[in-house]
């Protein structure tokens, strides 16, 4: 399956964009973001990998769409391996650091990551 560069997405917010301030992410796990009106939305995470901050598009690379946190229920990590990204989904499992998938019904699909930075303590889109 080809999956579409993650900037190409409807509702994608573009380079520049501020997504929240670096403390609204918290110390363990991530926190959601949802572009967009309608029944498809672009959603997103930003997660902590340590001292980095990563971004990943929230969607099963099993069912597209589908958010990793159904109902928005989790913090994205595995509760017995929280260096791992966990699918409320399917159960697939995701590195941390790069979103390769590991275990689970993710058939070979890594999570897309969005470039981000911080400046100034806000985080943004870039």
């Amino acid at each position: 399956m080809t999956l579409l560069p993650w900037a190409e997405h409807d509702h994608a917010p573009v380079i520049g964009t501020i997504i929240c301030v670096e403390t609204d992410i918290p110390k363990i796990g991530g926190k959601a973001f949802s572009f967009g009106d309608g029944n498809k939305p672009f959603r997103m995470f930003i997660i902590r990998d340590g001292d980095e901050l990563k971004a990943y598009i929230n969607g099963c690379t099993h069912f597209t769409g589908t958010p990793l946190n159904p109902n928005e229920v989790g913090n994205f990590l595995d509760a017995k391996d929280p260096t791992l990204i966990y699918c409320g989904v399917h159960g697939s499992r995701f590195l941390l650091s790069t979103g390769a998938c590991v275990s689970g019904d993710c058939d070979g699909e890594g999570l897309q990551a969005i470039p981000i930075s911080v400046i100034d303590g806000q985080i943004m889109i870039g």
